[in-house]
């Protein structure tokens, strides 16, 4: 790999993206599709729709607000979801997200690489599943790409403002 090849490759899953993910609200594109309060949190998701594909998958995304009532300070988290659109879900696209995700995070949670013959068995039966945890302390942040019968292919991003955070904090960083 050239330095080039280095400073181009994508440090977090949202440089991977076309789309900036902060920017979800910016515009008023996106709508309300549920709501709910349950036993003192309050939920909220809303989409949007991608302009182009992502991930050679991915047409919108959903993000999932949690409010949790008694605490007013300000911990309460951010969800993603990219649900895939059924006819982008190849093998090929597949395995060419797994093996990004591990350029950019390494072994999973379950301490497997790239893709192997394990995934292929696993995406034949719709019945793969792969998740990273990164980070430390309060920038806690979990990746997970799932591919079951019954909820289609996805990815989510679990505490996206943790993720938002710990970018934040590299960036101030490397300033110094």
């Amino acid at each position: 790999m050239s330095i080039l090849d280095a400073a181009n490759k994508p440090k977090n899953i949202l440089e991977m993206l076309s789309f900036d993910l902060t920017k979800f609200f910016a515009d008023n594109d996106y709508c309300e599709i549920e709501s709910k309060d349950i036993e003192g949190v309050f939920m909220v998701e809303f989409e949007k729709e991608f302009p182009l594909v992502e991930l050679g998958m991915f047409d919108k995304v959903v993000f999932r607000l949690f409010n949790d009532k008694d605490n007013i300070n300000g911990s309460n988290h951010i969800n993603v979801t990219m649900p895939a659109n059924p006819r982008y879900v190849t093998q090929k696209n597949a395995k060419a997200l797994i093996n990004s995700l591990y350029a950019i995070y390494g072994y999973d949670d379950d301490r497997k690489g790239e893709w192997d013959e394990a995934d292929i068995k696993m995406f034949q039966v719709k019945d793969l599943e792969r998740q990273w945890t990164i980070g430390n302390d309060k920038c806690v942040y979990a990746v997970k790409m799932s591919y079951t019968e019954n909820h289609g292919f996805y990815l989510k991003i679990f505490f996206f403002n943790r993720l938002v955070e710990a970018i934040k904090k590299e960036n101030e960083q490397s300033y110094y």
